[in-house]
């Protein structure tokens, strides 16, 4: 290597870890498309003001202003960074001055090797929300999510019109003929599959699954769910596709949309009459009084959400009497919450690979990232093996046979889903401060993973528990909106969930039995884990899993449909007030759920619509 080479290596390596910050020293990249924003004044007046610019809120936002209509986009964060258009960049994002980095109340029986045993909880805090910081996986779930609802207007065949609607699918020719009703290729958003990682796990992996009888899945966006599936992202050209991206840079919705960023709203403004008439706002340390001449529509997500209903008194009536705030309607705001969950686990493989110095892993990173930079291709325009994700009912999958059978309806409603991930040999070391950041692990876990992967590169798999049987909550801290609030995921408080865990890591360990994994040695790393270290076999992992346990920030149900909203997302009992996203969804889709909120976003905005 040419002594010429390394500083400029340093450098690209430098500018992405700024990027990475959110501290952007190219603002002009992103300033080209979105809009500029406005200064919101006192008294300001809109015909509709949505607050939060996530996946539903800019969907909504976006279908109202392209109607003609007048409308202001309230969003707490500013732009997103380029490093949120990078798709192999995720895990710096997580943790930067881009996540919420929400704190949550531990319950002692789950993330108890994580920092103070808070669960890790994400959220983003910049134009297109977690859109702009997630892992840009695109699955709708199931069928059945829909029609298990019982909602007049909410049966899957209610909603599929409005994820055709927005999805703009690049890859069609790759997806079999029978794909072609599940998708539209003329929609807002555009997805597509991730650039090929040039990695040899990712067949290794199919092969894996496929030698326990999964069958190879070409859509699980189509007729089944079920077996292992290279899956479509949020992804063109190699970047990211954020909600922000695909519907705040168009013309025709910035012609009559307003964009206040940096602008935190601090409760709704409602009447005597129960009718919503605009918002309250803190800009540059100023407080604001916005008003909406038709509504006011709240997406500011599953967290967000419930605590602005309850500082505009729309709430349990005595949580709100506690922090002597007025009740104007009592609703199970805040409760119910779910989330998708599961055990983190580390498969040790390629010990037989040449060991490199830090230095050069460094140089190599450094040198992706300038690819990426000038072509927009290589190992930054994938997610490496995230792409690579299996469905399964494990009451299907017979543990003495070692094999997948699926022989009844029930087998097609997966209770588990496996995500994937690659790092590298010697990558914690060199990125630790990023990893600690993302991951929030204890530093005995994490000094035992990185000297780990010193010798060994890791999969990083993520059993996802679908339909968790624990329960939390979103109550508030304070009655200062400023102040977070208090975040119960309640993880594990079932032991069914640590049960269906348990059921995940048996079925990797025959995964790690089959040929392509056996030939490579792969192992799953036990850690010494504090309470585990006596155990073994299943009351080894369910000690693991309560100790290792993650979220994918699925969180939904805290202002949900049918309980705090009616069928039209109406808040029972206020006029002129909806919600449209995560937290207005009943119960988890079995599947990631941006594509179910970016839907919500559309279907409120017909609503809203139908009598224009």
């Amino acid at each position: 290597m040419g002594n010429c080479k390394v500083p400029l290596t340093w450098l690209v390596i430098n500018i992405f870890f700024i990027l990475s910050e959110g501290k952007d020293p190219l603002p002009g990249l992103e300033l080209g498309t979105l809009p500029l924003g406005i200064v919101p004044f006192n008294g300001q007046e809109f015909d509709y003001i949505v607050v939060g610019a996530g996946a539903a809120g800019t969907a909504v936002a976006s279908r109202l202003a392209m109607a003609g209509e007048d409308v202001l986009l309230i969003e707490a964060g500013g732009n997103p960074t380029l490093a949120t258009r990078i798709p192999g960049a995720t895990m710096t994002l997580m943790g930067s001055r881009l996540d919420w980095n929400y704190k949550t109340i531990p319950n002692n029986v789950s993330c108890l090797s994580s920092i103070d045993r808070q669960c890790r909880f994400s959220r983003g805090k910049c134009l297109g929300g977690s859109t702009s910081i997630n892992y840009m996986m695109y699955t709708r779930g199931n069928p059945n999510d829909f029609d298990r609802l019982n909602i007049t207007g909410w049966t899957w065949e209610d909603m599929k019109p409005y994820f055709l609607k927005y999805e703009g699918l690049e890859d069609l020719d790759r997806l079999p003929l029978s794909s072609k009703p599940y998708h539209n290729t003329e929609g807002l958003v555009h997805v597509g599959f991730f650039e090929d990682p040039k990695n040899d796990w990712h067949e290794k992996i199919i092969q894996g699954y496929n030698s326990l009888n999964f069958p190879y899945n070409e859509d699980i966006n189509a007729l089944s769910q079920i077996g292992v599936s290279v899956i479509l992202g949020y992804v063109s050209g190699g970047e990211r596709v954020s909600t922000a991206r695909a519907y705040l840079t168009r013309k025709d919705v910035k012609k009559n949309l307003k964009l206040a960023k940096n602008t935190f709203c601090t409760g709704v403004i409602i009447d005597q009459n129960r009718v919503a008439k605009g918002v309250t706002v803190k800009f540059l340390g100023s407080s604001l009084s916005l008003k909406a001449r038709k509504e006011v529509i709240l997406s500011a997500g599953s967290i967000g959400t419930p605590q602005i209903l309850m500082l505009s008194g729309i709430g349990p009536a005595d949580h709100l009497r506690h922090f002597e705030i007025p009740v104007r309607i009592n609703l199970n705001v805040g409760g119910d919450m779910s989330d998708h969950v599961l055990p983190l686990l580390f498969i040790k493989v390629d010990s037989d690979v040449e060991k490199h110095s830090a230095l050069y892993n460094l140089v190599t990173q450094g040198a992706a990232r300038a690819k990426w930079l000038t072509t927009h291709n290589g190992s930054l325009a994938s997610n490496g093996l995230t792409d690579v994700t299996a469905f399964v009912n494990t009451k299907c999958y017979d543990f003495y046979k070692k094999r997948l059978a699926n022989t009844s309806a029930e087998c097609e409603l997966p209770t588990l889903q496996f995500i994937h991930a690659f790092i590298p040999r010697s990558l914690l070391n060199v990125g630790r401060r990023f990893i600690s950041r993302g991951l929030q692990f204890n530093n005995d876990v994490l000094d035992q993973l990185v000297e780990t992967n010193k010798k060994y590169a890791f999969i990083v798999t993520s059993p996802v528990v679908l339909q968790p049987a624990s329960r939390g909550t979103v109550r508030l801290a304070s009655a200062n909106p400023l102040v977070a609030p208090a975040i119960t995921p309640n993880y594990l408080q079932s032991d069914a969930d640590v049960n269906e865990m348990v059921r995940s890591i048996n079925i990797i360990e025959d995964i790690l039995e089959t040929p392509p994994f056996k030939q490579q040695n792969a192992s799953l790393l036990r850690l010494n884990l504090s309470g585990c270290k006596d155990l073994d076999g299943n009351e080894y992992w369910q000690c693991y899993s309560r100790h290792m346990t993650f979220s994918v920030y699925h969180a939904v149900g805290t202002a949900a449909l049918g309980k705090v909203l009616d069928e039209e997302l109406r808040v029972i009992g206020i006029k002129n007030l909806r919600v449209a996203d995560a937290s207005a969804v009943p119960y988890l889709p079995r599947g990631n759920t941006a594509a179910t909120a970016i839907a919500y976003g559309e279907r409120l905005a017909d609503f809203l619509l139908k009598f224009k």
